[in-house]
């Protein structure tokens, strides 16, 4: 029998050659793919277009869960706590929204020029988890409403998302921003002490 040569079960000979070409090119056609999958992402990425509002205003982008408010930079959340014996916990009684600029955001032309206008909806997460704030269903996990313009008055904003909560505008004495109070009903009961954070979106 000659070197470089095998038998099959048939007899016949089969040159190894060939094979050994046949993984050549495998192996050239897998380092290709390696090199040119970074471009493939990069071109299927480069095709998003974000447009904002004409002459290039302000955009606000998120995808998933990612919270963006691009509105304002220097928005404050805190708590009020109130004790509840029944439980014996500290509840969240009221949910403030502070330092909010309410310049108009339909004239703004770059980020961090003014909520005015724009809808903001609170949501709050103790141990991980969103809470229920409304107290019609389970589902009414937020609470929603229209951030006042400059110079427009205090008082009591029109809310969405959850049944028996308020929200109350109270404006600044520059009147350059306003503050929001959201007073939780008394039959919803957030041990305070849990609280993660409080969770801030515009659109």
């Amino acid at each position: 029998m000659r070197k470089g040569q095998s038998r099959s079960p048939l007899g016949q000979l089969q040159p190894d050659a060939p094979r050994k070409s046949t993984y050549r090119r495998r192996a050239v056609v897998g380092a290709l793919l390696i090199l040119f999958i970074p471009y493939i992402g990069s071109s299927l990425a480069a095709t998003i277009t974000i447009s904002g509002r004409s002459a290039g205003g302000a955009i606000e982008f998120a995808q998933g869960s990612q919270i963006t408010v691009v509105c304002d930079t220097t928005i404050l959340t805190s708590l009020d706590e109130q004790w509840y014996e029944t439980s014996t916990v500290f509840r969240v009684a009221t949910i403030n929204v502070t330092g909010i600029l309410n310049s108009d955001s339909q004239t703004a032309t770059s980020n961090n020029a003014g909520c005015g206008g724009k809808t903001m909806t609170v949501k709050l997460f103790a141990s991980g988890v969103q809470q229920r704030l409304g107290t019609s269903s389970a589902s009414e996990n937020l609470v929603s409403f229209t951030v006042p313009k400059f110079n427009d008055p205090s008082g009591s904003l029109a809310t969405t998302g959850a049944t028996g909560v308020t929200a109350i505008a109270t404006n600044t004495s520059t009147n350059t921003d306003v503050q929001i109070t959201i007073p939780m009903n008394a039959a919803t009961i957030i041990n305070a002490t849990s609280v993660d954070r409080v969770a801030i979106e515009t659109a």
